[in-house]
């Protein structure tokens, strides 16, 4: 069922909060330290309006200086992170069932959820195979690759579909976007997706959708590298897939009826 949520335009008289915005989403693991030089150039800025825009999220607490020329996160953005967290819900109470799933398939099982404009791991089940994958929850994922990834964007419709591309920085390429738009019809009609070294070089994925009440809401997906899964597993792996989807929409719809 395509999804009828409205994409988020640009909204109009807010260039100054976007740029404070953007100058908290420059921070990550990765680059947990930045100096104002780094920002004003991410951000495409002066350095003064670097300086007056951190200024700002000092007062607000939400930035701190690190002692060597650079600023960092505060504390209290660690609130925000378990809020955060507190709202993805949808994976805790489905912890049994991918559990299960990562049993039954010999293969990492996942939960993904649309954030925005990009898919989320809310939930996943290693196995004990020495190869595993390197998701973890909360790792930010494009919605055009990957099987769980492209059953979440191919339930959202053509057209958000084609407007959340226009929202992306980086464009997605073209090559891509016509080929994601080729499978929509097919993922729609089929109920799931499969992907191969589309996340990750070497990886394979099939996905089926989580629906309450029609609404699909997450993914569930089984991934493992390609050279442990022929065609028959291959086959295994998406029958087990659907049928836990399944479970996980009714248990799910269960919860919220």
């Amino acid at each position: 069922m395509k999804g009828t949520t409205e994409p988020r335009g640009r909204t109009p008289g807010v260039d100054s909060a976007r740029r404070v915005l953007k100058i908290l989403l420059l921070f990550s693991e990765e680059r947990p330290g930045l100096s104002v030089e780094e920002i004003a150039q991410e951000v495409d800025i002066s350095i003064p309006s670097a300086y007056r825009f951190l200024s700002l999220l000092r007062e607000m607490e939400l930035v701190e200086d690190n002692g060597d020329g650079t600023c960092i996160l505060s504390p209290r953005i660690l609130l925000l992170a378990r809020s955060a967290e507190k709202g993805l819900q949808i994976g805790k109470p489905l912890r049994p069932l991918i559990e299960r799933l990562t049993r039954a398939t010999g293969e990492a099982a996942l939960v993904i959820q649309r954030v925005g404009d990009y898919a989320t791991c809310v939930e996943i089940c290693q196995t004990d195979n020495l190869i595993r994958l390197s998701f973890t929850p909360g790792q930010i994922m494009s919605l055009y690759r990957g099987a769980g990834p492209k059953v979440l964007l191919a339930a959202m419709g053509e057209s958000w579909a084609l407007r959340c591309f226009e929202r992306l920085n980086p464009f997605p390429p073209q090559q891509e976007r016509e080929a994601f738009l080729a499978e929509i019809a097919a993922i729609t009609a089929q109920g799931w997706s499969k992907s191969a070294a589309e996340v990750d070089e070497g990886v394979w994925a099939v996905a089926a959708p989580i629906k309450i009440a029609d609404k699909v809401v997450a993914a569930l997906s089984v991934a493992g590298p390609q050279f442990r899964i022929d065609e028959q597993r291959a086959d295994h792996i998406l029958k087990e897939v659907l049928s836990s989807a399944a479970e996980a929409s009714r248990t799910l719809t269960t919860r919220t009826g």
